[in-house]
């Protein structure tokens, strides 16, 4: 009942003739208020904290609402804003949660640092992918979705005052929380004439010296950009040189169309200096999950593990089990997923660059840029393919000010849609 101002306690009764919602004793007919109608002289003072009041608008809820206004007007919008794919989770996975469910064993308390068994499954995959050896007691932890442990890693390791090397345009939670953990972010511009790859060189000597954790990201949100060979040898250096930890986020390490990206870790040294981040998500089409896990060195993942074990229960074990099914079983769905993904890019990048955009054509991960049209912003561009098109589009800058010059958009809808969303932005005429 806690909350509830419907609710009636046992042997009580609502008096129906009162509009204001009393509740009447059905034993000495006494009527006593319920607490939605209490009334207090003052209103009392609540204020945000600081960290929530200086927060930038977040994208993807201004994105929303936008859409909202439209559908409103009774539009047909094509969504290819967002990065959830369209795609069911393989159906293995899900009789393996449904079967595990029904295990009241899974019912109780998880492990805060995840199933022995998944962990296990976790260490053999990035053996399988990666070549990489790892032992799942020390150097392997569940996480609740791969955007629950890149949010509480810096926690783990950040002071006040520390500086935290960000991309940019990069995943807005590098830097929100690295705010939140009492850091400062810097911006490391990524930019389209390098590869979208920072300039490591440029980072300022009192930054460096001051720097906690740099945060990578290749296949890259929301350039789609891999990481050119010798890049990660200069990402180890620089981290041995400066003292800093590397933070890899491989979200999209299984979605890719030529070579399978390498794993950070792979590099000589990276083990000692880093942690990487992985998740079911857009792997296996389990989005609303939450489920992946964290590897590396086995002091940065054991700090993640005494923040997780204050914050947060675990995931629920029957989810693990399924994400033991996911990583163990078949992986065709997901090469079957791959090609899929790969005909729908043709279909978008292919027709947008024959209707005269000057569009990124990525080599992974289920993103592409499109350069805006000459005298259109990122905001302005999006906002005609919106309004005037039907076709939702992220602004790179939604992503931080370096991401000025392009739009985002995504392949998680059907090949049919794709081609009408390509006609729609060609009639613009931008």
């Amino acid at each position: 009942m806690r909350g509830d101002p419907a609710a009636v306690r046992p042997g009580w009764r609502r008096d129906a003739a009162d509009p204001a919602g009393a509740v009447v004793c059905a034993i000495r007919a006494v009527v006593w208020p319920t607490p939605a109608v209490v009334k207090t002289k003052t209103a009392m003072k609540i204020e945000l904290a600081n960290r929530i009041r200086e927060l930038p608008p977040y994208l993807f809820a201004r994105i929303d609402a936008l859409k909202n206004e439209e559908r409103k007007k009774g539009k047909d919008l094509i969504d290819l804003g967002i990065g959830d794919p369209d795609l069911p989770t393989p159906p293995h996975i899900v009789a393996a949660l449904a079967e595990a469910a029904r295990d009241p064993g899974t019912h109780r308390y998880p492990s805060y640092v995840g199933m022995e068994d998944f962990r296990k499954a976790a260490a053999d995959f990035m053996k399988t992918r990666f070549g990489l050896s790892f032992d799942p007691q020390k150097e392997v932890i569940c996480v609740i979705g791969s955007k629950e442990a890149i949010a509480h890693f810096p926690f783990a390791f950040v002071n006040p005052g520390d500086v935290v090397l960000c991309p940019d345009p990069g995943y807005p939670v590098y830097a929100t929380l690295t705010r939140f953990a009492g850091g400062e972010p810097y911006f490391l511009p990524l930019r389209r004439e390098s590869g979208f790859l920072p300039d490591l060189d440029a980072i300022p000597a009192e930054i460096a010296r001051r720097a906690k954790i740099l945060w990578i990201n290749y296949p890259n949100n929301p350039t789609a950009a891999l990481a050119a060979p010798g890049f990660y040898e200069k990402v180890v250096a620089f981290a041995q040189k400066n003292d800093v930890i590397v933070a890899s986020d491989l979200a999209y390490s299984e979605m890719y169309y030529e070579a399978p990206p390498p794993s950070f870790l792979e590099t000589p040294g990276a083990r000692e200096v880093g942690i990487e981040f992985h998740s079911l998500s857009k792997t296996y089409n389990m989005t609303g999950w939450r489920v992946g896990w964290a590897c590396g060195n086995a002091t940065l993942v054991g700090g993640l593990g005494q923040v997780k074990t204050n914050v947060d229960s675990g995931a629920f074990d029957a989810i693990q089990r399924a994400a033991i099914a996911a990583l163990t079983g078949d992986q065709a769905p997901v090469a079957k997923q791959r090609e899929i993904y790969r005909e729908r890019r043709d279909v978008l990048c292919g027709g947008l660059a024959k209707a005269g955009f000057d569009v990124l054509t990525p080599k992974a991960s289920f993103y592409t840029l499109v350069a805006n049209p000459k005298g259109l912003t990122s905001i302005e561009f999006a906002s005609r393919l919106l309004t005037e098109a039907g076709v939702v589009a992220t602004p790179a800058t939604g992503f931080g000010a370096a991401g000025e010059g392009f739009v985002r958009l995504t392949v998680c809808a059907d090949k049919t849609r794709l081609a009408e969303a390509v006609a729609r932005i060609a009639k613009l005429r931008l």
